[in-house]
């Protein structure tokens, strides 16, 4: 886990593994929890998660994997690369390919995510990371050494794309001068922004509203208008299903050439928590956790404006 003075370091700066996240591209990171972070309205996580410790004492393995399959040569590089042009692009790579105008990442992987990785393939959120460090070291090429659980080893090439490398560098450059720098809150907000807006804004100000203008209507629209459409998406699902349980009736299961349908019956196992509090108040809330949370809520005003 990084130190306070390196989460600091880190915050002034936008590193290889947050490029696809700047871009909108990642899985795992917004342009607003980015945002957030480097502004320092969220704190990083004060601890450190297994993935991220597991991979830290992988990558001498897969480091190891890598000289072996391909008898090249690498070294650990200590210090960051910084940008040329734009000093808030940073990088640390994981090793210096000896021999080489080139680097290498060390990625371990859960055999789920296998199929990310056949043939040519290279997730997205890579492909960025390597030309982003590319951008910065000057370097030409990357290999990503990736060990699929303990089952697979792979390396994959990315090779330095000037035309590409340009278009990330423009998009950071903008994300940081546009956003970060003024402080504004990035426009684009997706889907994975639930607990980065909680975050930001956990509690309520009693009392206080904010005029809405039309473009909220649009929302509040075309919102209502999906959850309209997903209640009658979920009631046809639930009549298919009653219809397959209809024709197994009392059997196990049923085949077709293409499917195999089962109607299984199965025990789940839950606390009473009603009884548990009833008559046990006080182990009850001993193991009571809290949860707090902002619940929107939507309903029609009485008189539109």
């Amino acid at each position: 886990m990084f130190t306070p003075e390196e989460q600091e370091e880190r915050r002034k700066c936008i590193g290889a593994s947050e490029a696809a996240g700047v871009l909108g591209l990642s899985r795992w990171q917004t342009p607003l929890s980015i945002w957030a972070s480097k502004t320092g309205k969220v704190k990083p996580p004060t601890e450190e998660q297994f993935c991220q410790w597991y991979g830290t004492e992988v990558e001498e393995v897969v480091a190891k994997r890598f000289t072996l399959e391909t008898g090249k040569k690498v070294h650990k590089v200590n210090e960051p690369f910084v940008h040329k042009k734009h000093k808030f692009l940073r990088c640390n790579i994981d090793r210096k390919v000896e021999g080489e105008n080139a680097i290498l990442q060390c990625k371990t992987v859960t055999p789920y995510k296998s199929k990310e990785w056949t043939d040519s393939e290279v997730p997205d959120e890579y492909v960025i990371q390597e030309l982003h460090e590319l951008a910065c070291s000057g370097y030409d090429r990357a290999y990503i050494a990736v060990a699929i659980g303990n089952l697979e080893f792979k390396i994959k090439i990315v090779d330095r794309d000037d035309k590409l490398i340009q278009d990330i560098v423009d998009k950071e450059v903008a994300f940081w001068n546009t956003f970060v720098v003024p402080d504004v809150m990035p426009i684009a907000i997706k889907a994975d922004d639930k607990d980065t807006l909680y975050s930001l804004y956990p509690q309520e100000v009693t009392g206080d509203e904010v005029e809405l203008d039309d473009e909220a209507n649009k929302k509040v629209e075309s919102l209502q208008a999906m959850k309209q459409d997903r209640k009658v998406i979920e009631s046809n699902i639930a009549r298919e299903e009653n219809e397959l349980k209809a024709m197994l009736k009392d059997k196990e299961a049923g085949k077709s050439d293409l499917w195999t349908v089962s109607w299984k019956a199965q025990v789940a196992q839950r606390i009473d928590s009603d009884r548990l509090k009833n008559e046990l108040p006080a182990l009850y809330k001993k193991y009571c956790k809290e949860s707090k949370s902002r619940v929107l809520r939507i309903k029609a005003n009485k008189e539109k404006k």
